[in-house]
């Protein structure tokens, strides 16, 4: 610990952690083995943050909602392990009315700017670029990529493996594996994440049935998404990804979901 760093009576460190100059520990705040804390960092709250995650100076962690329904009620953020968090990064607690906790997942990598919001739930090995900001209750599952200069709307649910593009604002959920853009506009689903795929492995036979689902799912009437989800999950039962694609539509059918243009659609 740098003597110029700033550990509150209470909190608990683990080992091997290095805390640097000007950074401050508040009283309810644990910390997992192997974590480096850059200078000028500030982790309030009660936070617990796993082991080895990396976060650099400025970032502001755990500190209370903004929202103005806040007291002083005790709300909680769990950040897991080997995160890695960089410059000006702020985090925030859950809320009462919320799920009085802010939950991210482990091996996620938020990048300079970002902002994630009170009650987000984030799965593992998420990225937010520069300066993407997630609003109160959204949801991100895992290996989803937000874009620069993105902002999510509350409440909004990302499924996992989908990708939204830079200076898009999403208004609407992403299903698992898609792709969302909107620069100036409201967002559309522009397709499947094919590039994202093919890097994590995914095998081609897995890539072709997801396109093959989502041509069924969305070449149609709107209202009738629901019913051919359904047809494509009960055709499809054993398949991970088809039932994470159809089960993420099928779970929240009040949702309103972000739709692709004529032109998206996989002829």
């Amino acid at each position: 610990m740098h003597p110029t760093s700033i550990v509150h009576d209470g909190a608990l460190i683990g080992n091997d952690v290095s805390i640097g100059a000007y950074s401050i520990i508040g009283p309810n705040v644990i910390l997992g083995d192997g974590i480096t804390i850059h200078p000028h960092v500030v982790i309030s709250g009660h936070t617990s943050i796993g082991k080895d995650s990396n976060i650099y100076s400025f970032a502001s962690i755990g500190f209370p909602p903004q929202d103005l329904k806040h007291s002083d009620d005790i709300t909680y953020l769990v950040i897991g392990e080997r995160c890695l968090i960089r410059e000006n990064v702020t985090i925030h607690s859950g809320t009462i009315t919320g799920n009085s906790i802010t939950k991210i997942g482990n091996d996620c990598f938020f990048m300079v700017s970002a902002h994630i919001a009170h009650d987000c739930i984030i799965g593992n090995n998420v990225v937010l670029i520069n300066q993407a900001t997630l609003a109160g209750h959204t949801e991100i599952g895992d290996y989803a990529i937000i874009g620069g200069l993105s902002a999510l709307h509350q409440h909004v649910r990302i499924g996992k493996h989908a990708f939204v593009a830079g200076m898009t604002g999403v208004e609407q959920d992403l299903i698992p594996f898609g792709i969302a853009k909107g620069v100036l506009r409201r967002c559309q689903l522009s397709g499947l994440n094919l590039i994202g795929l093919k890097r994590r492995d995914f095998s081609k036979e897995t890539i072709s049935l997801l396109r093959a689902c989502y041509k069924t799912i969305f070449n149609g009437h709107n209202s009738e998404i629901i019913d051919r989800t359904k047809m494509v999950l009960n055709e499809y039962p054993n398949v991970a990804e088809v039932s994470d694609l159809a089960n993420f539509i099928l779970d929240k059918p009040n949702r309103n979901l972000c739709l692709p243009s004529d032109k998206n659609i996989i002829k």
